[in-house]
């Protein structure tokens, strides 16, 4: 809604995908010289006895100043656990979530991708003990990505928290696990509570078949995460096409769709933003999503979409939302297309 001056007004962003734990890591991990997932990864785990609480915590601290100035009011982030690491990463980021104004909750992230091994249960549980709102994990790089994400969800539903996994982060078209996560929300009972991240090689498989997956994960209640820097940075180096999941087929589906900052100059990516209305600009330039209706929706999917995924209330009427934006701009679409300045209301 426009506020006197004419500038928007809408709630606080809300961040869905975030790696806080790793933000400007740069110095302990490396960059990544290949552009590649495998090398950004590889260089991850070789750096974990080198992470310490002292050492995480500025970048997430630098962050989260990054994404307040942004107009960001809640962050989900998801957060490396178990293993060499322990919760040194967990603790990082609580310790760096002391900025006003700014809502951080955690996502478990195992550092195995094998979620169906007895030892990761037991770390997210611990996870589920210190307030994670979500199983993650990345189960299609499991060595058995079927049992893998059939654990993740069975326990998510046990322990009552959320499913929020990395799914098909390859532009691989035979590289598939969106029918087993179909299968397996559907049968721990998490419609509405589960979250597919990136589903980039449903973007290379033929239409037909995307479409008809897409339907599937709508019908399941399973929303998807774009994460536009990261995806467009690491996937199509080999073969030349976008990374991006096929927004356009996912939105005729009706699958609830959010876009997130993913990661902030670390090892997977050099580059990044911190800015939810950059992340939403890219979107319509590599999606070819530049049509007014297109932008306008882009906006909604920012200002709404994000937050139902958070779990937050979407409009500036609905529920007790103390801190809002003014955005320089007349509409949503004018928002996204040109990235304007805002300032927070506090109320």
């Amino acid at each position: 809604m426009p506020d006197l001056a004419g500038r928007l007004i809408v709630p606080t962003f809300a961040e869905p995908h975030a790696h806080l734990d790793r933000a400007f890591s740069s110095a302990i991990t490396g960059w990544n010289r290949s552009g590649s997932l495998d090398e950004a990864v590889e260089r991850f785990l070789g750096s974990v006895d080198r992470m310490t609480v002292e050492s995480l915590t500025p970048g997430g601290r630098r962050a989260l100043r990054l994404l307040y100035d942004a107009g960001v009011g809640h962050v989900r982030t998801h957060t490396a656990v178990g293993g060499p690491l322990g919760f040194r990463a967990w603790e990082a980021v609580e310790k760096a979530a002391t900025l006003p104004g700014v809502e951080v909750r955690q996502v478990a992230m195992p550092i195995s991708s094998n979620l169906d091994a007895r030892e990761i249960a037991a770390w997210l549980r611990e996870a589920a003990d210190r307030g994670a709102v979500a199983v993650g994990g990345a189960p299609w790089r499991a060595e058995d990505p079927v049992a893998a994400t059939r654990a993740a969800a069975l326990l998510a539903a046990e322990l009552g928290i959320g499913l929020d996994l990395h799914v098909d982060e390859t532009d691989d078209p035979a590289v598939d696990t969106l029918g087993v996560l179909v299968a397996a929300v559907t049968e721990a009972g998490l419609a509405g509570r589960a979250t597919a991240h990136h589903c980039c090689s449903l973007a290379r498989r033929p239409e037909r078949a995307a479409r008809a997956e897409a339907e599937a994960l709508a019908a399941a209640g399973v929303a998807v995460v774009v994460c536009p820097v990261s995806n467009l940075c690491l996937q199509g180096r080999a073969c030349g096409a976008r990374g991006l999941a096929p927004i356009r087929w996912l939105r005729d589906a009706g699958v609830l769709i959010g876009i997130g900052l993913d990661n902030i100059r670390d090892v997977v990516v050099s580059v990044g933003t911190a800015d939810p209305l950059r992340a939403a600009w890219l979107v319509a330039v590599a999606g070819h999503l530049t049509g007014e209706d297109d932008l306008e929706w882009l906006g909604r999917t920012v200002t709404g979409g994000n937050r139902r995924i958070c779990n937050l209330p979407e409009d500036v009427d609905e529920g007790a939302i103390d801190d809002l934006l003014a955005i320089e701009a007349a509409s949503l679409a004018e928002a996204v297309a040109l990235v304007p300045p805002r300032q927070r209301l506090v109320g």
